[in-house]
């Protein structure tokens, strides 16, 4: 079957660019009119993450407001480390705008400002972003005696800090907890996680890794090393920067799916649901029993998958519901996240669609 049968490419029109989920620029018109803004730009370039790893400015559109990743450029205007900036700009739609290119064009009206900021101050400002920007792979946790361990070999885990929420892998489930951020002040509430079962050691190390961040009450980064500390600033908790993999040109094999009933489920034992973008805005693989074929758009951290068509075989009823709840789940993908290995599609209240592991084929 062609890929392009039943399908009708489409272009989502995003307004908001988000990182894990935020755009500082946000814009509510309900025209297509340029409209002129006035931004705030931070002295230093620090690692993001869009559908790659890239560098991004740290932008602002008040004074008193926090620095937020800017996924996009500013045409006629040349950034320059060591100064923060008061820009004039036009923010326009661009019409037709490819999947993997930004949906809004900025152009420079004005530099208002251009201010030289001591390293010390261009340093803080990387570093109180950083926490925020990469996804982090756990290299060494606490135990119940305090002793920082290596993180075994073939046990993953991960954290990433996105807009009061830290997520990821604990080595064998997924979690989520909310933060709050003083300076380097951190604490972490602890939230749900999944509940499977899985063998030693990842079990252990999940257990140390949610206690030691039930634990933290700062944090420091050295480098690519993030630091969790405890309140009397004992290290609990080592992690590196991971960097992520690539959306597109990876077979993607699903771990967990949606099934419809307001329940997330493991994928059936001896079944396999895989899904591969590529980069003329298709997706495509198995439902479990048969092939599948969709388009999809991507603007920033935000997707947008068109409702498949799959070929006609039959299977065991089991697998045609899962398959059957698979292939609804899948246009109900709003945004889409990347922690090393695995990818997570969600919708835009937040439920996740279905969750993935890179193949290592």
């Amino acid at each position: 079957m062609s890929w392009r049968l039943g399908m009708v490419v489409t272009t989502a029109v995003t307004l908001f660019f988000v990182l894990a989920a935020c755009q500082p620029v946000r814009d509510t018109r309900t025209s297509n009119e340029p409209v002129e803004k006035t931004l705030y730009i931070g002295p230093e370039l620090v690692d993001c993450v869009g559908v790659g790893p890239m560098q991004c400015m740290m932008v602002k559109e008040n004074p008193d407001d926090e620095y937020q990743f800017f996924y996009n450029e500013i045409e006629g205007f040349t950034f320059e480390p060591g100064y923060t900036y008061e820009v004039r700009v036009r923010v326009e739609p661009v019409a037709n705008a490819p999947a993997d290119a930004p949906s809004l064009k900025y152009t420079l009206i004005e530099v208002v400002s251009k201010e030289a900021v001591a390293p010390s101050e261009a340093a803080g400002v990387a570093a109180g972003a950083a926490l925020e920007g990469p996804t982090w792979q756990l290299t060494g946790v606490a135990d119940a005696n305090g002793v920082v361990s290596a993180t075994p070999e073939g046990v993953t885990a991960t954290a990433a800090f996105v807009d009061g929420r830290v997520s990821g892998s604990g080595g064998c489930n997924n979690y989520g907890a909310a933060y709050t951020l003083d300076g380097d002040s951190l604490t972490i509430k602890p939230g749900p996680m999944t509940m499977m079962a899985c063998p030693e050691p990842q079990m252990t190390v999940e257990q140390q890794l949610m206690a030691a961040l039930g634990a933290t009450a700062a944090y420091e980064i050295a480098g690519s090393e993030l630091h969790l500390l405890d309140a009397a600033g004992l290290v609990v908790a080592t992690f590196t920067v991971l960097e992520p993999t690539s959306l597109t040109g990876v077979t993607w094999v699903a771990t967990m799916v949606n099934n419809g009933r307001d329940a997330v489920v493991s994928i059936l034992a001896d079944t396999t649901i895989t899904a591969v973008f590529d980069a003329e805005g298709r997706v495509g693989g198995s439902a479990g029993c048969n092939r599948y074929f969709a388009g999809y758009t991507v603007e920033g951290a935000s997707i947008a998958i068109e409702p498949p068509a799959s070929t006609r075989k039959m299977c065991a009823e089991a697998v045609m519901q899962q398959e059957q709840a698979y292939l609804a789940a899948l246009p109900t993908a709003a945004t889409f996240t990347i922690q090393g290995d695995e990818l997570e599609l969600r919708t835009a209240d937040g439920a996740l669609v279905a969750s993935y592991r890179a193949s290592a084929e």
